[in-house]
């Protein structure tokens, strides 16, 4: 069967509009929901949004700081968009993570406009719903994080650059065709790329576009990546921010900057060092049940790959593509984060399009339903083996109850079971997507409700900040035992200093008349009893992390 590309199927239409509204909707209800009562996770969220506070409040936006000093292993672009949303909304949880939502529906409603192009809007709607329903891609979209905004440009950069290559031979069979505004363009998105997270997106880029065209063997429009306008639009971009950025700072450090992250974290794995094969049970865990299933495109590509018609193998190499070299790229680094593999989520929802239409034209079921089965019995399986499990893994000594997580996975299971029972019955790939992607939502609101508690107590300092820090005219100084509590920082609005076993308090705050609050973890609490009475510490407040200790005024420190 021919594949045909749709005439002008980039223009909106009237009939688009309730898709769009559909998902734009289902999308900031799911990102936004309950983002405004869970405090603000540590590390890396009041990392992130105390900058940005800094940057609001003392008026420079191009040199972030937080707690007082330079933070310059980001671009400043994520910084920018949460001090805006500081402006509109106030300085909260929801204006930090209002950046990381906007972003994930921008990224889902790309993701129907690419399904869209591919098959239909129906099939785009439900690409951008299996998007949504990714349970990686859910939770990211609710932190204040980088990742959801690299990936939001990643994946606008990746279309732009398709929708080129496929209308350019399209256009013209015997060579090549391009529009420059929509090339310009495709260059000022790099530039956000880099202006979000520096060379690490730009990489994966010409990684994946590179290995795609080598993949399918055409050396000439290789050539065509390269546009003059566009890359000094391109260096234009980060020369308005790095100009001054440098100017501000010297070369030793920005010098310092691109060795700490390019060599730092890429080849010796200074931070979040894990082994080679950490993404793949990420990717499974991360896209389940989706990660199941798109294995089945990769056989279909590999045994049809002689009679598939070219557009179509044009389309599943570029998602495949997408999907394994970005696997592959965050593999070879020594610092691994689950989060890094995210700008590969929209590559998963688009491969399920393609297994929509095989169930269609009735080749899935066919050829791939000794696959499809493995597939829906390992999906049932999981939440039967998370429930017989759960006393082994609950952490219940931290707040969170039995039924918190059993609900959750009952839900799980059930719409599994249902999911199983659609399949026996009818055979359609496509009604047990719509059933999987309903699933998972509810089953990722109610853990998100769930754990909003546990992870405020365990992972944050704000419940004990508001505690025990409420009487705002006292004079006092806030310290942090060996680490700085990034929460710490966001939520008391200080610059906090770090002490050690050898610090002398008198040494640091010679004013006796100022009161001292200490923060440590309540593992270092148990431990430094003599530490504490040597320094006439006392409690004051704890959560199920942290204990603050206060030594009052007027005494020998």
């Amino acid at each position: 069967m021919e594949i045909k590309l749709q005439n002008h199927p980039e223009k909106l239409t009237k009939k688009d509009i309730p898709f769009l509204i559909g998902l734009f909707s289902i999308g900031l209800f799911l990102f936004l929901f309950y983002t405004w009562a869970m405090p603000l996770i540590d590390p890396d969220e009041p990392r992130y949004a105390s900058t940005a506070c800094d940057m609001v409040l003392n008026g420079n936006w191009i040199v972030p700081h937080f707690n007082g000093v330079p933070r310059i292993n980001k671009p400043p672009l994520f910084y920018w968009t949460i001090a805006i949303s500081y402006k509109l909304f106030g300085i909260n949880e929801f204006s930090a993570r209002l950046p990381s939502a906007l972003a994930a529906t921008g990224t889902v409603l790309i993701t129907y406009l690419w399904g869209k192009r591919l098959e239909d809007r129906k099939n785009g709607f439900w690409a951008g719903m299996v998007l949504m329903a990714s349970p990686l891609f859910f939770l990211i979209s609710r932190f204040c994080i980088t990742d959801m905004l690299l990936t939001f440009f990643v994946c606008s950069s990746l279309y732009l650059f398709f929708i080129e290559y496929m209308e350019s031979n399209n256009r013209c069979k015997g060579g090549f065709e391009t529009r420059p505004d929509r090339r310009l363009f495709l260059y000022f998105l790099l530039g956000m790329v880099f202006l979000v997270k520096g060379p690490v997106g730009i990489l994966l880029f010409i990684l994946i576009t590179l290995c795609f065209l080598l993949w399918i063997r055409d050396f000439r429009y290789i050539r065509r990546l390269w546009y003059l306008p566009g890359f000094l639009l391109f260096l234009g971009i980060i020369c308005a921010w790095g100009i001054p950025f440098w100017l501000s700072l010297g070369t030793k450090q920005i010098s310092s900057l691109l060795s700490q992250e390019m060599s730092g974290r890429f080849v010796s794995g200074y931070a979040h060092p894990e082994p080679f094969y950490y993404y793949l049970p990420v990717f499974i865990i991360g896209f389940f049940p989706w990660s199941l299933f798109v294995f089945i495109t990769f056989i279909h590509a590999i045994k049809q790959r002689k009679t598939m018609p070219a557009i179509e193998k044009k389309q599943v190499y570029f998602f495949c593509s997408w999907l394994i070299l970005t696997l592959v790229f965050f593999s070879m680094s020594h610092s691994k984060l689950m989060t890094y593999i995210l700008p590969l989520s929209p590559s998963v929802a688009l491969l399920t399009v393609s297994l929509s239409r095989w169930d269609i034209e009735g080749v899935l079921g066919k050829r791939h339903l000794w696959v499809l089965w493995p597939a829906l019995s390992i999906s049932v399986m999981t939440p039967i083996a998370l429930i017989f499990t759960m006393h082994k893994w609950i952490p219940a000594k931290h707040g969170l109850s039995t039924i918190h997580i059993a609900i959750p996975i009952i839900i799980l299971l059930i719409g599994t079971l249902i999911a199983l029972f659609t399949f026996v019955r009818n055979k359609r790939f496509f009604h047990l997507k719509k059933v999987f992607c309903f699933t998972n939502c509810i089953f990722l609101v109610i853990t998100i409700t769930y754990s909003a508690k546990y992870l405020g107590t365990f992972r944050s300092t704000k419940d004990i900040v508001e505690k025990c820090l409420s009487d705002k005219g006292e004079n006092y100084v806030l310290l942090s035992y060996t680490k700085i509590v990034p929460s710490l920082v966001f939520y008391s609005g200080k610059n906090i200093l770090q002490i050690e076993d050898y610090t002398r308090l008198k040494t640091i705050i010679p004013n006796p008349e100022t009161s001292v609050y200490v923060v440590m973890s309540l593992n270092d609490y148990q431990k430094k009893q003599d530490w504490i009475q040597k320094r006439k510490l006392h409690a004051v407040c704890q959560n199920n992390a942290h204990v603050m200790l206060k030594k009052e005024p007027n005494t020998d420190r």
